[in-house]
């Protein structure tokens, strides 16, 4: 058995990034390169996995992740090879003809007592893998579709005015802007910090977001266009991200993540500022939604149905009148 994995916890089996390139490692320790992106790594990576028998779950997967996995965005990506590592860890050796309805309840039960959240989304990707393995005739029927799933409740954050003040007094300049920009355009996290000057047209702000295929078109408004100026004149000014490092790069989404929980923690430790409980970067996204009419917000949200808009991301508490 092999050792376990310390590094790129993300990456398929066998595969590891190093100087800003993927490589894959066979058996007898030789390093292969990929390529430098995730598209020409799951490329290279068929190449050396091969259209093998599917004996177990392990050989199951890395078929998914080879054929399935690079068409999904950047961020499901991610997720999916997180989940595949505790999906293997329990089902790897196992043959996916023997499996049955009672595993994937047993596996589902254990797993909500840590996160119903993470739970559901694991049993979905372990479902989407039987539906393409009917299609590649492994087998024959998906024994997920038997599962009764609890849906997990949307998150309820909603970010209040004061609130919203009370953590812009403790950010610097660059996470100023990008609340502002946040809430102004309700883009995802990815997409926001994935804006350069390449999206700003005459117009206003072309997203291509990450996911979903059609772009969206935010037009300018007054104070859209004076916070992306604002963005702009802020050091590096040579650059092309709206939202840099001190370096003039992109954010990654974990690295922005982590920037912004200290300065959330840092505002509820400073007594004279008068937030007292943390939120999410995220959750400006839904305060976009919910202090704007229903339609307009789901429009510029990216959302083909005000359903989704209103279910998850509508988070003020709904105004009724009394009977008498």
């Amino acid at each position: 058995m092999g050792r376990k994995r310390i590094t790129d916890k993300h990456l398929p089996q066998r595969v590891y990034q190093r100087h800003g390139a993927y490589y894959f490692v066979d058996r007898e320790g030789k390093w292969h390169p990929l390529g430098k992106t995730l598209q020409e790594m799951y490329r290279g990576y068929a190449e050396f996995l091969g259209n093998g028998p599917i004996r177990n779950f392990n050989d199951l997967f890395d078929r998914y992740v080879v054929e399935v996995l690079p068409d999904k965005a950047p961020r499901t990506q991610r997720d999916n090879l997180y989940e595949f590592k505790l999906l293997r860890a329990c089902f790897g050796r196992m043959d996916p003809r023997g499996f049955k309805p009672r595993h994937g309840y047993a596996y589902y039960n254990e797993r909500k007592k840590t996160s119903l959240k993470r739970a559901h989304a694991e049993l979905a990707l372990l479902s989407h893998v039987f539906t393409k393995a009917v299609e590649w005739g492994v087998v024959d029927w998906n024994p997920c579709k038997e599962i009764r799933k609890k849906r997990p409740k949307p998150r309820d954050r909603y970010v209040t005015d004061e609130e919203y003040q009370a953590a812009y007094a403790k950010m610097t300049e660059m996470l100023e802007c990008a609340m502002d920009l946040a809430v102004l355009t309700g883009l995802r996290n990815a997409d926001l910090l994935g804006l350069k000057r390449s999206n700003l047209s005459k117009d206003g702000i072309v997203v291509p977001t990450d996911k979903t295929t059609k772009p969206l078109l935010i037009e300018w408004s007054p104070k859209l266009r004076r916070v992306v100026a604002r963005t702009m004149q802020l050091e590096p000014q040579v650059r092309q991200p709206l939202i840099c490092t001190r370096l003039g790069k992109h954010y990654t989404v974990d690295g922005f993540a982590s920037v912004w929980r200290r300065k959330i923690d840092a505002a509820i430790l400073d007594t004279d500022n008068p937030l007292t409980e943390r939120f999410q970067f995220r959750d400006l996204r839904a305060k976009s939604a919910s202090d704007d009419e229903l339609e307009a917000a789901s429009a510029r949200l990216g959302h083909t149905s005000t359903a989704i808009t209103e279910r998850v991301y509508r988070r003020k508490p709904r105004r009724v009148t009394p009977l008498r």
